[in-house]
């Protein structure tokens, strides 16, 4: 049958209705994605080379400071949570610079490594949890004192897996703004461990007092990216959904006296 032939014909044949065009659906089509969002987040893995610096300085005296002369609360457990601390920062910082210069194969290879890695920073974030928490104990607190002093730290967790786990269901439906913002998220909820050591061990600043810098400054942040977002008219849900978590858990860690 030919194409003419095969077309609906109306009354004598005389008036055809021309075959209905359909738009294919768009290709995936990663370059494109980054040209949009190069126009707002082009530059966001340089703003996150700042981590590293921070999280030298704060783990400085507690930690580097002491190679060859770790004292006995330097477990195993310790030095393999500051490696693969370290070794998700360094992820956290190179993905965007990778999607930055075109290298989308080197950002697929190190998403997978990510995911290798993610749990295994979760299972020994918790076994840091856990051993702070007995030397609480062991310093003569209660045990409602001690989970209370692991307050902050316990929920900044859970928001991390949280948030890196919307990341990957996002990236999954191919919903890149979503997981950008979600990795952006996980670099603020990760910044005190590295930024209140180093107020702490550099500055003399009371622990209370740097983490209550440090949930100002995440706040300031989220507030900055929710306004950026509304003035260029794009959707800003996980933003206001962190900032929301985090309003909420520093009114009870108020509640609480600010526990550390």
């Amino acid at each position: 049958m030919t194409e003419e032939s095969s077309q609906i014909r109306i009354g004598n044949g005389a008036d055809r209705r021309p075959p209905v065009e359909t738009s294919p659906m768009p290709a995936y089509n990663p370059r494109g994605q980054r040209l949009g969002m190069e126009r707002a987040y082009r530059n966001v893995g340089y703003v996150l080379v700042f981590l590293l610096p921070i999280f030298i300085a704060g783990f400085w005296i507690p930690y580097f400071s002491e190679i060859f002369h770790f004292d006995a609360s330097i477990t195993a457990a310790v030095h393999i949570h500051a490696l693969l601390l370290f070794g998700f920062l360094v992820l956290l910082i190179v993905q965007p610079l990778a999607i930055r210069y075109d290298a989308f194969s080197l950002h697929r290879r190190l998403g997978k490594l990510t995911n290798f890695l993610m749990p295994l920073v979760l299972v020994f974030s918790v076994a840091m949890l856990w051993k702070e928490y007995h030397e609480h104990l062991g310093a003569g607190a209660t045990a409602a004192a001690a989970r209370e002093a692991e307050f902050l730290s316990t929920v900044q967790l859970v928001l991390f897996g949280t948030l890196y786990g919307v990341a990957i269901a996002a990236i999954r439906h191919r919903d890149v703004a979503t997981h950008m913002r979600c990795m952006i998220c996980i670099a603020l909820v990760v910044l005190p461990a590295g930024l209140a050591r180093t107020m702490g061990y550099w500055f003399n600043m009371r622990q209370s007092t740097s983490q209550a810098v440090c949930l100002v400054l995440i706040d300031g942040s989220l507030l900055a990216l929710l306004a950026f977002d509304e003035r260029r008219r794009v959707s800003c849900r996980i933003y206001a959904a962190v900032l929301f978590a985090y309003v909420v858990l520093e009114v009870v860690w108020v509640v609480l006296g600010r526990p550390v």
